[in-house]
């Protein structure tokens, strides 16, 4: 891609003098050896823009996109990501790959944020007139990227792919049955969509993300249920739970109702207990229930009970 970019350089600069664009300002008499050409530990670019400005942006923007590119073609890392995947048929096993080199964004490496003409090794831009009298600027730039430099940054994207990936696993690994409190799951499934929220858009591991997600939402689905603990005429005590673990933080459920009138709400450790007057509103000839219905990431968990 440099040797690409260096051809380039050359070739602004042939176009422009076989078009007959005159040269009316440069930034030394004499053009750099090093234009068109290659070095080892540099980087050569050249850009080309309306002002000086938009032409030396262009061109630190070009050696920030070469950085890039070298730290991927020297990233070597792939990383299978096991998945307990839920389905309607039961927990079924997957792997996922994760190819770091396809993940590489200038967000994972920090070291572009300090491209600047501060250390620059060599600059050298031309303004030009054309026949129809508009002008235009070619900037030239000569930046060092020494090996060890560069494999430092390779060394630094590797390490932190092992920390993202790492942490998916732990995503990917976790079991809801493990937590007795609602609170603990709901906070593991929030975790997972930040976590998703700070890849960028390009990344694999967002699509792994979105299944893990869907793991957790189904071993909901399927493992929560509002239960009856006890009931009479006076109260219902009900709790959510999970298989057969009552959860501790659910939330607190709406009651629906034919009949009961007054009723109260009290929050205990591990259920809910209502309160009503049976007398008031119930007759003995008729149905009497009360509804309960927790609601957890926009799904409903109903229980009925009927009051004799």
């Amino acid at each position: 891609m440099n040797r690409l970019l260096c051809f380039v350089s050359a070739l602004l600069l042939t176009v422009a003098a076989v078009a007959g664009d005159k040269v009316v300002q440069s930034s030394s008499r004499r053009a750099p050896y090093w234009i068109g050409g290659v070095e080892e530990e540099s980087i050569i670019v050249c850009a080309e823009g309306a002002s000086l400005e938009v032409a030396k942006d262009k061109a630190f923007t070009r050696v920030r996109e070469q950085i890039l590119y070298a730290v991927a073609t020297r990233v070597q890392s792939s990383t299978s990501i096991t998945l307990q995947e839920v389905t309607d048929n039961g927990t079924i096993q997957s792997h996922r790959e994760v190819n770091s080199a396809l993940n590489v964004t200038a967000a994972d490496i920090p070291y572009l944020a300090d491209v600047s003409p501060t250390y620059a090794e060599d600059y050298y831009w031309v303004k030009s007139r054309r026949k129809d009298k508009s002008e235009y600027y070619t900037y030239h730039l000569k930046y060092p990227l020494s090996n060890s430099k560069l494999r430092l940054l390779v060394d630094e994207y590797e390490k932190r792919q092992k920390q993202l990936n790492d942490s998916l696993q732990i995503f990917a690994s976790a079991d809801m049955s493990q937590f007795d409190d609602l609170s603990q799951m709901l906070q593991l499934h929030a975790q997972l969509n930040q976590f998703k929220a700070s890849l960028a858009e390009t990344d694999s591991r967002r699509d792994i993300c979105s299944t893990i997600a869907r793991n957790y939402e189904r071993q909901l689905s399927q493992n929560l249920h509002a239960t009856v603990l006890s009931s009479n005429r006076e109260f219902t005590r009900v709790a959510l739970c999970y298989g057969d673990k009552q959860l501790a933080n659910a939330p607190i459920p709406r009651t629906r109702t034919n009949c009961l009138v007054g009723i109260t709400t009290e929050v205990e450790p591990n259920s809910v207990l209502f309160s009503y007057d049976y007398n008031m509103g119930c007759y003995e000839d008729e149905p009497n229930w009360l509804e309960i219905i927790y609601t957890v990431l926009g799904r409903k968990f109903p229980v009925k009970c009927y009051i004799k």
